[in-house]
């Protein structure tokens, strides 16, 4: 820093600067901070389940789901070798699994839909279905398995609606 005389004899300072390296130092230590903590909310998200209830009198569960009628839990597992329909019936008549394989093709979404439709014609009032996918499963595949449980026919949603997608 160049000092210089003022006219009364004072001392001035000439062009000073400002040093902002510890400030950068900071800030680039805040950013990198804030981004590796960010990148750990990213990892979570939120699925609508619901858990079974539990219930001390078996008897009473009987008796409340003759009332109700049947309901359906449709469960849908989608693996390396195809799909497997597994309907759950509560009060009533419980149905045997179904295995739908892979064809060489790939996934066979047209006999899954006709499954779906048989289903939905004894089951009306019901919408929800439980679609459980191994991880090495395509995107692709999954979203095509969520249309053919929705959709009778292309674009139009009147099967199972409402979709519950978990990843083993």
């Amino acid at each position: 820093m160049a000092r210089g005389r003022g006219r009364r004899g004072a001392l001035m300072e000439i062009g000073t600067e400002l040093n902002i390296v510890p400030y950068l130092d900071m800030m680039t230590c805040l950013v990198l901070f804030l981004l590796v903590n960010i990148t750990s909310f990213l990892g979570f998200t939120i699925l609508n389940a619901s858990i079974p209830q539990l219930a001390p009198d078996s008897a009473k569960v009987q008796a409340q789901a003759a009332k109700k009628g049947e309901e359906l839990l449709l469960i849908v597992r989608v693996t390396q070798k195809g799909f497997v329909v597994d309907p759950s019936v509560q009060g009533g008549k419980s149905i045997k699994p179904t295995v739908v394989p892979k064809q060489v093709e790939g996934y066979d979404f047209d006999r899954l839909r006709e499954i779906a439709v048989n289903l939905k014609n004894r089951f009306t009032k019901e919408s929800r279905v439980l679609i459980i996918s191994d991880p090495k499963i395509i995107y692709d595949d999954i979203i095509r398995t969520m249309d053919a449980l929705r959709e009778q026919k292309n674009g139009e949603s009147d099967l199972f609606p409402d979709v519950t997608l978990s990843i083993i």
